[in-house]
């Protein structure tokens, strides 16, 4: 019962980040390009999104990623963030896509945005390849990945890393046995 409550605990910034700017479901739906169900789903809890969605979010704030499930404002000139205290934005139906959590939800002044990934095995049916802003970063802390982009695909495994342009549409998949665990650094340059 306490991870469904962190889970819905998690995007409860977004709702009051709307509220305080008097920004309607509509409003954001048409900012973000994503629909006003859906968004209401994130707000509740119940939909996950990716970290592409949750960008573009941040995005029509004018904030991190990381400051849309940071608790509090940074006090302090770093930040320490306990395995145990992660904070997962993933909701209850994480089966069938990716589970996140932040590791340093806020902290980051906008620099970048860091997540621990744990990549579906399976592409889910209908899927969208996620583009983004930015930079992003892969490195396998286990398990290993399959990182696919529109002509190629690179397999990575444990201690292997991969930088490339968000821009460019791509998927990363889990490879059997085991579900991978990945760290994910996303950076947030507009113009990249």
């Amino acid at each position: 019962m306490a991870s469904r409550t962190q889970d819905t605990h998690a995007f409860w910034r977004l709702k009051r980040l709307r509220e305080l700017k008097g920004i309607t479901l509509d409003d954001l739906a048409g900012q973000t390009g994503l629909t006003k169900s859906f968004l209401s789903k994130v707000e509740r809890g119940i939909s996950t999104p990716s970290i592409a969605t949750a960008l573009k979010i941040a995005d029509a704030f004018h904030v991190s990623a990381g400051a849309l499930f940071a608790a509090s404002e940074p006090s302090q000139d770093f930040a320490v963030v306990r395995k145990k205290e992660r904070k997962p934005f993933t909701g209850k139906r994480f089966k069938a896509g990716n589970r996140y959590e932040t590791i340093a939800p806020g902290h980051m002044h906008g620099l970048y945005e860091a997540f621990i990934d744990h990549p579906p095995f399976d592409e889910p049916p209908n899927y969208e390849r996620a583009q983004h802003r930015g930079h992003e970063m892969l490195f396998v802390i286990k398990g290993r990945i399959d990182v696919a982009f529109p002509h190629q695909s690179v397999k990575l495994a444990e201690g292997d890393s991969i930088v490339f342009s968000g821009r460019i549409p791509h998927r990363v998949l889990s490879l059997r046995p085991k579900r991978a665990e990945i760290l994910v650094i996303v950076t947030n340059a507009q113009n990249s």
